[in-house]
């Protein structure tokens, strides 16, 4: 089918045409059909893909069929010892410490946002560009950058991308930004997008959850890791142990403390028909406790390394939403500044399952102000 431009593909950007742009390729279909309309829209395209971890090279094959397709050069950076020693290590430290940590938010600005700005710099290049469903406007009240959510109807991804910088949003295009996943997947049906093994895009499956661990499975990179590295005091970490409930009564056995994380209610077997979940894990006796729904209410949580977006600080007690979990509902909260530049957030209600470890991401009228760590909760 011919490169025309289509009555989808809408010139949000059309004062930039004739520019060029780095634009990441993961060799999905989001990526592919935002490479689709940046070149609809007139800019001169370069994919870049970056290669975290082994399944990395099939999907960089795909990026390049596309990018065959679309007759656009494709970069590829191998980064697997990098990323190894930067996100893998410390997502595995954080687990073991106790956390619950969430890697994307930290690779986002450090590795994969960090890398397109890098290339586009080598090539002189002003723009970089992803397939996120995402935009960036100005917050009314500061003019300062933030991420918008958009009205597509896909999972809110802006989320996972709030520890951007000023300096990065500047930058940043969203092409797919008001566009929903079927449109995505009919534009690149109409366009014949492929990946290397003729595989159409647009029936392929989404991304799950992180992308280094393969079948998602977390305990099984853990025990790699522990191995590999010779952590031995971790193994015992990874063993059965004791369930009880609130009360200290032990109700069945778990397959390892390293399986389970605060708020979670599968994976483990108990002496009752009653709703559980993991209210705590401690490591000095390898024990998992759990309890009813409201054991994991949390009506306060501390929060540090904050990364501060539409505004430039909080007024103290200053009203906002906030989401502790990609999946959660923003849920109305007061926020308080401490000394060493930590939030202490106070929700209108319990919000379940704050884990430490997880991110704290506070919106107003739909743009992200600012978002950082949580590192405790209380009732």
């Amino acid at each position: 089918m011919p490169m025309t431009t289509s009555d989808e593909a809408t010139l949000k950007y059309d004062h930039l045409k004739q520019s060029s742009v780095i634009i990441g390729m993961s060799g999905g279909v989001d990526s592919s059909v935002a490479s689709l309309l940046l070149k609809q829209q007139g800019f001169t395209v370069v994919g870049l893909s970056l290669v975290t971890h082994d399944r990395g090279m099939e999907a960089a094959a795909d990026a390049r069929a596309v990018c065959r397709r679309l007759g656009q050069e494709l970069i590829v950076v191998d980064m697997r010892d990098s990323f190894q020693e930067s996100i893998v290590h410390d997502f595995v430290d954080a687990w073991l410490a106790g956390l619950t940590p969430n890697p994307c938010v930290l690779c986002n600005p450090t590795v994969k946002f960090k890398t397109l700005i890098d290339t586009a710099d080598r090539f002189g290049f002003r723009h970089i560009a992803t397939g996120h469903y995402a935009s960036v406007r100005r917050h009314p009240d500061s003019s300062r950058l933030a991420l918008a959510k958009t009205d597509s109807g896909q999972k809110d991804q802006t989320y996972f991308l709030y520890r951007l910088q000023q300096e990065q949003l500047a930058r940043i295009i969203f092409p797919l930004d008001g566009m929903s996943k079927p449109e995505v997947r009919r534009l690149a049906a109409e366009y014949g997008l492929e990946g290397e093994q003729g595989t159409a895009l647009a029936e392929k499956p989404d991304s799950q959850d992180i992308c280094f661990i393969p079948d998602q499975d977390y305990l099984g990179l853990l025990r790699e890791e522990i191995v590999r590295r010779g952590l031995d005091d971790a193994r015992k970490h990874l063993e059965p142990g004791p369930i009880v409930d609130v009360h200290g009564q032990i109700i069945g056995t778990h397959k390892g403390l390293l399986a389970y994380t605060i708020g979670q209610r599968k994976g483990f077997d108990v002496k009752t028909t009653e709703r559980l979940f993991v209210i705590a894990r401690h490591f000095s006796t390898n024990t998992l406790v759990v309890g009813p729904f409201e054991h994991v209410l949390k009506q306060t949580i501390q929060v540090k390394s904050v990364v501060y977006s539409g505004i430039g600080n909080f007024d103290e007690a200053q009203p906002v939403t906030a989401r502790v979990r990609s999946s959660a509902q923003p849920a109305a909260c007061r926020v308080f500044n401490n000394r060493d530049k930590s939030l202490t957030v106070r929700f209108d209600q319990p919000v379940a399952s704050p884990a430490p470890g997880q991110s704290c991401v506070f919106y107003d009228r739909g743009l992200i102000l600012a978002g950082g760590i949580i590192t405790e909760s209380a009732d």
